[in-house]
């Protein structure tokens, strides 16, 4: 029974920065002018995202609107984006498919 439970939570540590790097795949295909990479804020304990974090985009207004495109597609893959200010959260580095 061990070994089934390491693998189920092997395989939920790696479920959401693999989500994270199919998400920063999908958009950087769509914008490829972009060159960007997203890192995930979650609350221990939780299936979801805290925050997503934007980086190497200046303009605030094209980074608002790639964080709120990664959030919706992390809610279509399960993982809903949710910031509980009182519960602590620890940074979620995508692993791409590259």
């Amino acid at each position: 029974m061990r070994n089934v439970h390491e693998a189920n939570h092997h395989t939920e540590r790696l479920a959401r920065p693999l989500a994270l790097g199919q998400v920063e795949d999908e958009l950087r295909a769509a914008s490829p002018h972009l060159n960007f990479h997203l890192v995930g804020q979650a609350h221990y304990g939780e299936t979801g995202f805290a925050f997503i974090e934007v980086h190497g985009i200046e303009d605030q207004s094209i980074r608002r609107q790639t964080r709120e495109k990664a959030h919706e597609r992390l809610q279509e893959l399960g993982f809903p984006v949710n910031l509980n200010a009182s519960k602590d959260v620890y940074h979620v580095v995508a692993i791409r498919s590259e």
